[in-house]
């Protein structure tokens, strides 16, 4: 079961969107109630509507089926997509999925006014699939596009995605011999116009000259960049043309196996790159490179994390403010209840400027999500 909740970032109030008067709101009969579990956490659609994704998988077809040679189990899937009004009311579906596994992850779906694209997979191959919104028809936009591993954004109309043409080292290597084996071959990100299915590469990268495991390239903002870590740049990449453009020359410097070292961007704030992990910030016009102020760590059970970024709102952001110690109770297969020791995430807002300045200037609105 799942219970809807309403979370105005405004004033920080918490309500349940139901109007039926003495309403426990532990059954389908209240509004706010979904019974269609897995039921994953609703998407903005548009100004009106939200979008859920269901996805229910059989698990009983392990051990019963014979296994592909790689030792996995295709199971069943069925997915459904649902719409709801912006009060998580009026909930009806839009399409039922039989066969196939929707992903929900937020970085995996995009919208347009027409139609809503999503990532998933079928028969264990990767697919973008476009759902009309007007009657729920559904498209294989990857259906002639072998190897396709996983989409990175969207540039323009056109979906960024990997391929790859790979050999793997032998899994019984010994790592503390002989060192972390290195994957070899070649992976490309490629455009895939969402109109079209079109194809084109976008740039590619071959274990000759950098270490396959630790590609540096992010999408961010409709824009692709990509990292030297061994000379320290920071470039984009023209889809049109695939030229490259230099913003810097003085990142960090990494060794190419160093696989403690991270380069994806996690934003562009008022026009300046903020890594996930990295010590500096990057205005994305001038390459300007600043140390990065941080902000008083989180800690959850134990491990310090700057502030995570969960939405942007004009000039403010929704992070994670803080963590406190709970008791959860969870369910285990047997039906008995177990407690769990751990922290509970809240979530505040905090001004870009306050955020790019180390400023711990929050204003706390909710708790997270766990």
């Amino acid at each position: 079961m799942t219970l809807y909740h309403v979370v105005d970032l405004q004033s920080g109030e918490d309500t349940i969107p139901c109007d039926v008067e003495s309403c426990a709101h532990n059954s389908e009969s209240c509004p706010a109630v979904s019974t269609d579990v897995p039921a994953y956490h609703p998407l903005v659609l548009n100004d009106t509507t939200l979008v859920v994704i269901s996805v229910k998988s059989d698990f009983s077809q392990i051990g019963a089926v014979d296994s592909s040679p790689d030792g996995s189990v295709s199971l069943s899937y069925h997915s459904k997509v649902l719409l709801m009004d912006r009060d998580c009311q009026n909930r009806r579906v839009l399409t039922d999925l039989d066969g196939i596994n929707l992903f929900w992850d937020a970085t995996q779906i995009y919208t347009d006014d027409d139609f809503l694209y999503c990532a998933g997979s079928e028969n264990n191959v990767y697919n973008i699939y476009r759902i009309s919104l007007s009657d729920g028809s559904i498209t294989n936009l990857t259906e002639r596009f072998s190897d396709s591993q996983f989409m990175m954004g969207v540039v323009g109309r056109d979906f960024v995605l990997q391929q790859e043409d790979l050999t793997y080292p032998d899994p019984s290597a010994d790592v503390a011999t002989d060192g972390w084996p290195e994957t070899t071959g070649t992976k490309s990100h490629v455009l895939l116009n969402a109109d079209t299915c079109e194809t084109r590469v976008l740039k590619s990268y071959s274990s000759d000259e950098c270490n396959l495991d630790l590609l540096d390239a992010s999408v961010v903002d409709g824009q692709y960049y990509t990292v030297d870590r061994a000379a320290g740049t920071l470039s984009t990449v023209d889809p049109d043309t695939g030229e490259e453009h230099l913003i810097t020359d003085q990142l960090p410097t990494a060794d190419r196996d160093d696989h403690s070292a991270d380069y994806l961007i996690e934003a562009n704030l008022n026009g300046w790159l903020i890594f996930y992990n990295q010590p500096i910030i990057v205005n994305a016009e001038t390459g300007e490179v600043r140390q990065r102020i941080d902000l008083p760590e989180n800690l959850w059970n134990g491990y310090g994390h700057q502030p995570q970024i969960f939405l942007q709102l004009k000039d403010r952001l929704l992070v994670d403010c803080r963590y406190e110690p709970y008791t959860r109770t969870d369910i285990a297969e047997d039906g008995a209840p177990f407690t769990t020791q751990t922290e509970q995430m809240y979530l505040g807002l905090i001004s870009i400027d306050d955020f790019l300045n180390g400023i711990p200037d929050y204003t706390e609105v909710c708790k997270g999500p766990y």
